[in-house]
């Protein structure tokens, strides 16, 4: 938003910039007794703003230049509001965990014939910046008496804790991924957090969602992939 703000402070500087130039323009020469000294006169001042002329060469000047960067201004400020809406998770993470899948692929998650919330080691991947990052190590446990899940673990950012629920009907899971400050990435971490939103692939044998960040630093959101590795 301070881009914005920048730009729309540039537009009203220049505006006044513009007419303050258009106001010095008017100012008369001396007449001569001569017609060679008025034909003289008319040749030096043929070039320079004329009173009110100067005023509206200077008001329409400013109106054009106004109108560009007014332009520029609202193609920044959609930019700006498209980027933040899409960052925002599509539903809560309440109704997501709650909601049941209507993807014709996953109907076989109403079965609960796997029992895909085991405590163990995880992996988990994530898309970013055009490409999957490197998988990393995740503990996870699952109390299935309150439906939540806690666990903690490191990758290419820093170091994480997490918190969440689950649904054993909907085969869904929402995770709250904390980052620990002064862990790995110095340019990465900057002990925020991030929430999961996954659903159990049974093809694939995996959860499979997306991940979601909105800070003061960075919105962003796209593709996560969480998969046991060993149970305990």
């Amino acid at each position: 938003m301070h881009i914005v703000f920048h730009l729309l402070l540039i537009i009203a500087l220049l505006v006044i910039v513009v007419h303050a130039q258009g106001a010095r323009g008017g100012g008369g020469t001396r007449s001569g007794s001569s017609s060679s000294s008025r034909y003289r006169s008319s040749i030096r001042n043929g070039s320079r703003c004329q009173g009110a002329q100067c005023q509206r060469a200077g008001i329409i000047a400013g109106s054009v230049i106004g109108g560009v960067l007014a332009l520029i201004a609202i193609i920044f400020l959609i930019i700006y509001c498209y980027r933040k809406y899409r960052s925002r998770p599509s539903q809560s993470n309440l109704a997501f965990v709650s909601q049941n899948s209507t993807n014709e692929q996953n109907r076989t998650y109403q079965t609960y014939e796997e029992n895909c919330f085991k405590n163990g080691i995880w992996r988990g991947r994530y898309y970013q910046y055009s490409r999957w990052h490197e998988s990393h190590k995740i503990i996870l446990s699952f109390d299935r008496k309150s439906d939540r899940v806690i666990g903690h673990g490191y990758d290419d950012v820093g170091k994480f804790t997490i918190d969440g629920t689950f649904s054993i009907e909907t085969q869904r899971i929402v995770i709250t991924k904390v980052y620990e400050s002064g862990t790995g990435d110095s340019h990465e971490n900057f002990g925020h957090t991030v929430t999961l939103q996954l659903t159990w692939n049974s093809s694939h044998a995996q959860f499979e969602g997306k991940w979601l960040v909105e800070t003061g630093r960075y919105r962003g959101s796209d593709k996560f992939e969480l998969k046991l590795e060993e149970s305990s």
